[in-house]
């Protein structure tokens, strides 16, 4: 019987953390975006890696890649004027976030 409720207490631990570390995610990706007409300035555009890719979303939102390198998941962008974030998203972006420190630490020529 103790067995049981070890397990049990194990399984609802797993579920807890799980459930935490899914919450966590959801609000850095989706919590704290540029808004439309947010000053220019150098941001990640997460995008699934299973459509177009980040490269493609950022050139189709007029913006330009800045990063050395693009990930299956996001890339480094800068855009001329406001970040298009509705435009993004309407072509297919998961996220925007801004990637002043991240780009610093990436080497990112602007």
């Amino acid at each position: 019987m103790d067995q049981k409720i070890e397990d049990f207490m194990t399984v609802l631990l797993l579920g807890f953390v799980l459930s935490v570390s899914l919450a966590a995610g959801g609000v850095m990706l989706f919590g704290d975006s540029p808004a439309n007409g947010a000053a220019p300035g150098p941001v990640l555009v997460i995008a699934p890696p299973w459509g177009p890719g980040p490269a493609a979303l950022i050139h189709g939102a007029g913006g330009r890649m800045i990063g050395p390198v693009s990930a299956p998941f996001g890339a480094l962008a800068r855009f001329d004027g406001a970040v298009p974030v509705a435009r993004l998203r309407a072509l297919g972006a998961w996220g925007v976030r801004d990637a002043s420190a991240l780009a610093a630490y990436c080497g990112a020529k602007p």
